[in-house]
C-alpha cells in the first residue's frame, strides 16, 4: 500500500495533548503523502490561560481552536475536528453517545492507524482517561455492522482500523525529569498526579521524528496560550532541537489486526505497506 493510501488519526482530549508526544510523528507522516487527522473530544476551554492578554475565560476555546487549527497547519495534516464536549466533564457526558461520535468519525475518514492516551491517561487526566476508553471501544465497534446501524444508512459502513497505538513516555525519560530522585508529577486540582511511564519492553515502537523537530517546536509553540512566550522545558530552542528525547516519539502497540512485530518497530504503518 503506497503513503498516499494510508490514513492515520489521533485523538485525544485537549489542544496541544497532540504537541508534546504525538507532533512530530504527525508532520512525518503527512509529509510522506499520508492523509492525517486529528480529533479532539473538546476545545480546552477550562485550561489556564498562561498568557492573560491572550484570552479570557469567555473567548478560551475559540482562543484554543485556533492554536490547535495553527498546530495542524504547521504539522501539515487536515484541519482539526472536535466532538464538542465540555472540557474536564469527559467522564460524565453520555459514554454511548461520545462512542457514538468517535464511530461515525472513523467509518468516514477510515484510518489504517489510531492513535490515543494509554488507560491511565498519561498522569490519571480524568478526560485522556474518558477518551482512552471511547478510542479503545471504537476500534472495536467502528467495525460491527450491527453498532450504531443509523449510520449506514447515511453511508458510513463498518471499517476495521488495523493498529491501535498508545502515546507513552519512558521510564528513562521520566527518570530524566525528575528532581532529587522524587516522579515528575502535573499539578491537577491543587494534587501532584504522577507521570507514568512505561519500561522497555512495553515500548514497541519508537518513530524517529528528527527531521521535524523544527515542526514539532514550532507546532507547540501554536498553544501560546497554555504554555507561553517562554520555551517550556527550561532549555534555548537549539538545545532542545539537539535532544534525543524530542527527536523520538514512543508508542506502545495495543491491537492489531495485522500481526505483531517481532522486534521494536520504527514506523506506525509497518505491516501495512
Amino acid at each position: 500500500m503506497s503513503a498516499n493510501e494510508l490514513s492515520l488519526m489521533a485523538f485525544f482530549a485537549h489542544p496541544d495533548d497532540e504537541a508534546f508526544g504525538t507532533g512530530g510523528t504527525l508532520a512525518k507522516y503527512a509529509s510522506q503523502g499520508c492523509d492525517v487527522y486529528l480529533v479532539t473530544a473538546t476545545r480546552g476551554e477550562a485550561g489556564q490561560i498562561v498568557v492573560p492578554d491572550l484570552a479570557t475565560p469567555a473567548n478560551l476555546p475559540y482562543v484554543r481552536e485556533r492554536e490547535l487549527r495553527c498546530a495542524c497547519e504547521v504539522y501539515g495534516v487536515h484541519p482539526p475536528r472536535f466532538l464538542d464536549y465540555p472540557d474536564g466533564l469527559l467522564p460524565i457526558v453520555h459514554q454511548g453517545q461520545a462512542v457514538g461520535k468517535l464511530v461515525r468519525i472513523i467509518r468516514e475518514l477510515r484510518p489504517q492507524v489510531l492513535i490515543t492516551f494509554g488507560p491511565e491517561g498519561i498522569y490519571g487526566h480524568y478526560d485522556h482517561i474518558a477518551v482512552h476508553r471511547w478510542a479503545t471501544i471504537a476500534f472495536d465497534l467502528a467495525a460491527d455492522a450491527e453498532c450504531f446501524p443509523g449510520q449506514l444508512e447515511d453511508g458510513c459502513v463498518p471499517f476495521q482500523v488495523s493498529k491501535l497505538y498508545f502515546r507513552v513516555l519512558s521510564e528513562e525519560r521520566l527518570a530524566a525529569m525528575s528532581e532529587d530522585g522524587a516522579p515528575p508529577t502535573v499539578m491537577m486540582d491543587g494534587v501532584p498526579f504522577p507521570i507514568v511511564g512505561r519500561s522497555t519492553e512495553q515500548i514497541t515502537t519508537i518513530v524517529d521524528v528528527s527531521d521535524f523537530a523544527e515542526a514539532k517546536l514550532a507546532g507547540l509553540r501554536c498553544h501560546v496560550s497554555q504554555v507561553g512566550y517562554e520555551d517550556p522545558f527550561g532549555e534555548s530552542p537549539e538545545e532542545v532541537l539537539r535532544e534525543p528525547w524530542f527527536r523520538q516519539e514512543s508508542f506502545q502497540l495495543a491491537r492489531s489486526s495485522v500481526g505483531w512485530p517481532k522486534e521494536r518497530e520504527t514506523d506506525l504503518f509497518a505491516g501495512l505497506r
